[in-house]
């Protein structure tokens, strides 16, 4: 009896190793992805003007559109992203950013800032988080608004990039 349950033990710890072993390197082998991306995004929105000091134009924006990636950022080419911020003549513009990917799990929080929303206005920004298959994300990315359109009657503005690229670090 002592001899079956000594040889019922050693099998268990052997089968549960095994399973640990199929396991661990798995997960292992996710982790720490890094890695950088280049793409495209159009975006167009509200732009409300603020009433503030004489030659001085400040708005708020609210703009959404899709960022095409070219490869993959962490599984996702292709986002849907929503930016509210705030652009100033005199001090630049200032934007909170969440992207989402297309099945709506994975999210990408970031924080850019430049000059105001004009044509030919470089804009970096600064991946602060994520969620989903993209938690704890971090990185950098740039991009120059390479066409702008700005109704005023309307409050509306449209933008367009052809050159967002970063670099991204998944833990």
């Amino acid at each position: 009896m002592n001899d079956r349950i000594q040889s019922f033990v050693l099998w268990f710890i052997l089968g549960a190793a095994i399973v640990l072993a199929a396991i661990l390197p798995a997960r292992f082998a996710m982790a720490d992805q890094a890695g950088t991306f280049a793409g495209t995004w159009t975006a167009n929105g509200n732009s409300e003007p603020f009433s503030f000091v004489a030659g001085r134009e400040i708005s708020t924006f609210d703009l959404a559109g899709n960022v095409s990636l070219k490869g993959e950022f962490g599984g996702t080419s292709d986002f849907w992203a929503q930016c509210v911020g705030l652009s100033d003549s005199v001090s630049g513009s200032s934007a909170r950013c969440v992207w989402r990917g297309m099945d709506g799990k994975d999210r990408v929080y970031s924080v850019i800032s430049g000059q105001p929303l004009k044509q030919g206005i470089q804009v970096t920004g600064e991946i602060v988080g994520g969620s989903g298959s993209l938690e704890g994300v971090s990185g950098t990315f740039t991009f120059t608004w390479t066409s702008t359109f700005v109704d005023r009657n309307e409050n509306i503005f449209t933008g367009h990039t052809q050159n967002l690229s970063g670099s991204f670090q998944i833990p």
